[in-house]
């Protein structure tokens, strides 16, 4: 899987979505139109006459793309969270300590950690019994998995697992933003049948109102109602023939990717097989569900399949069989509730490669493996947040002592430094904060920024139970933290550039990365800058240098020069990776690719340049490698 290809092929899909729902809103105004000019004529009038025309076309467009527009920006205010509260979900704290929940959040945060990107916010929908997932948000940096009560209840560890990692396959194939883009567009489409069915309401307690002379008034009200509604569900027709057009494809890609990322096709084939028991389905209650429909893992809704010709969902067993093609068309007939004790105890039983993760193929096939989940990988992030002590996992999971464990990663090993650091914590903060980063600080020694990065991940998906006021607060102590030595380290860098495409992100500072540029040189300038910021960085021999600037820049079809070591500041860099984020997928990954073909020109990658990497990565928007992948 490209992560960027996937990103691009997102974008023209939005291209799609937008031809399906021209051609919907033209068609509804002809039916609008017609039962209009049907109405006309019943009344002796001329169904020709322009003022009908332009009433037909302006009240469907009035409503139609009205509809569309409060949807989309109540969305935009949102995101990922407004989606899962509007279901009835119920987030689960990084801290809970109930075993279904817990073994929920740690396979997310291991999947999250091996694809390089923030941990998403997790909820709970607990009065749906059956087995269902979803994944919501305009990006990885704000996105949101959702669960069914009976998915953590129900399925094995290795189930789940299959199932968020076909969720994690719509987070990094960008299949997400489309899905929201589509509940807003369509929400236009599907008005005109609300309107109705409201209208006949109003025309039915108008006609039943004893005080009301003129009861024949809410008859006429209600069949107009009964009109609107009728062609409403025209509307929604045409909404459940563009769902279908855009989801069931993706559905088959996030399965396969499933199993791809797990190398697992029992996980996610169970977790399918399940579905199919008779009394347990996918089906969610909740009354937004149909509007979500294409959201889900598995079918929530008939409406509107005839036959699953329009489903958002491929057939159950056409699903199964292309993971597990010995499939028999047989489902289980009857499912247990899933006994954590046992299972654990399995787990710790198992006799696999856990401990000892084979080695990936590094930079061989680096750019490739950007986003791209293997078992691999998940094995890494799996050791990696084992290897967090006890008490400092504790403390991440808190939104206080989050906070105190953000500083102390923050900490300086120059005791001069971290003195200065620790009289602007001890005015800035509580006296329990400072007592507390005092104390995670000190199991912290020694820790390498291989383990210190995937703590910050995880402690940044805590903090984002702060309110904005806490976390503004919280920001402004961090850049003080950075600043006291001041300068500002690539380790430093990586953090502050984790926090700004992550909670910014998230609590609305920052706005989501949109696409300005498309064409290489008219970010030519940002490249040179990062290029000789990089060139200079990681090598000391002036032949060296110039070299490695020039094959990188060559890989772009760039022929600027070099700029001047004193030119390549910290500053500039940053403010052109801030430009160059803004680039288009496929784009963004050729910059990348010449950023590593820079960096790898002596044929070796140093810490530094590890950093560096990450820092990119982190400030360009595009999943981390991790440290196995780097070396």
């Amino acid at each position: 899987m490209d992560f960027f290809q996937h990103q691009e092929q997102a974008r023209k899909r939005t291209t799609l979505l937008l031809f399906l729902y021209i051609l919907a809103v033209l068609l509804l105004i002809v039916a609008v139109y017609i039962l209009v000019a049907f109405c006309v004529v019943q009344g002796g009038g001329n169904p020709f006459d322009p003022v009908i025309l332009f009433w037909s076309v302006g009240g469907v467009l009035l409503l139609v793309l009205g509809g569309s527009c409060y949807k989309i920006s109540e969305l935009s205010s949102g995101g990922g969270r407004a989606i899962a509260e509007m279901l009835g979900g119920r987030p689960i704290s990084p801290a809970t300590y109930k075993p279904a929940e817990r073994r929920l959040y740690n396979v997310v945060e291991e999947m999250a950690l091996a694809a390089g990107v923030p941990i998403p916010s997790i909820y709970i929908m607990d009065n749906e019994p059956g087995i269902n997932a979803f994944a919501a948000g305009f990006s990885p940096q704000e996105a949101v998995i959702g669960v069914n009560r009976g998915t953590v209840d129900l399925l094995t560890r290795d189930e789940l697992q299959g199932v968020i990692a076909h969720e994690f396959s719509h987070i990094l194939n960008g299949d997400m933003r489309m899905n929201l883009r589509l509940i807003g567009i369509l929400f236009g489409l599907q008005i005109l049948a609300i309107v109705g069915y409201y209208a006949m309401r109003i025309g039915a307690v108008s006609g039943n109102n004893r005080n009301n002379k003129n009861g024949g008034g809410g008859a006429i009200i209600m069949l107009i109602g009964l009109g609107v509604m009728i062609l409403g569900y025209v509307g929604m027709f045409f909404s459940a023939i563009i769902k279908a057009a855009i989801s069931r494809q993706r559905e088959f890609l996030a399965d396969a990717s499933a199993v791809q990322f797990t190398r697992n096709p029992d996980g996610i084939a169970g977790a399918l097989k399940k579905i199919g028991c008779p009394n347990i389905g996918s089906a969610v209650s909740n009354e937004h569900a149909a509007e979500a429909s294409h959201l889900f893992f598995g079918n929530v809704c008939s409406m509107f399949s005839l036959g699953n010709i329009f489903a958002t969902h491929p057939d159950l067993t056409t699903r199964i069989r292309r993971i597990d093609s010995s499939f028999d068309g047989r489902f289980p007939q009857r499912i247990e509730p899933i006994n954590f004790i046992d299972e654990t105890k399995s787990l710790d039983s198992k006799n696999n490669f856990a401990k000892s993760p084979a080695k990936s193929d590094g930079l061989n096939n680096f750019t490739e493996n950007i986003g791209n989940i293997n078992l691999e990988k998940i094995l890494v992030a799996e050791t990696l947040l084992q290897s967090i002590p006890g008490n400092i996992a504790e403390a991440a999971g808190d939104p206080l002592t989050a906070k105190a464990a953000f500083y102390a990663i923050l900490l300086d090993a120059d005791e001069t430094i971290r003195q200065r650091q620790i009289e602007t914590l001890s005015i800035l903060e509580t006296p329990f904060i400072v007592q507390q980063t005092h104390r995670i600080f000190q199991y912290l020694r020694g820790f390498a920024g291989n383990t210190k990065i995937p703590l910050a991940q995880r402690v940044m998906s805590t903090l984002r139970q702060l309110t904005l006021t806490q976390y503004k607060h919280f920001s402004d102590i961090v850049d003080k933290l950075i600043a006291a030595d001041q300068k500002m380290s690539l380790f430093e860098y990586t953090l502050k550039a984790i926090l700004l495409r992550d909670l910014d992100i998230y609590f609305g500072i920052a706005k989501p990365i949109s696409v300005r540029y498309s064409a290489i040189h008219s970010v030519s300038q940002q490249v040179v800058m990062v290029l000789s910021f990089l060139a200079y960085s990681g090598h000391d021999d002036v032949n060296v240098t110039k070299a490695s600037f020039e094959t990188a820049a060559r890989e772009l079809g760039l022929t600027e020069v070099m700029q001047s070591y004193t030119d390549c500041t910290v500053l500039g860099f940053d403010q052109s990776l801030r430009v160059l984020a803004q680039t288009s997928p496929m784009l963004k990954k050729r910059i990348f690719m010449s950023f590593i073909t820079c960096i790898r020109y002596d044929k070796k990658i140093t810490v530094k340049e590890g950093e560096l990497i990450q820092a990119i990565a982190a400030m360009l928007a595009i999943p981390m490698p991790n440290w196995n992948e780097l070396c």
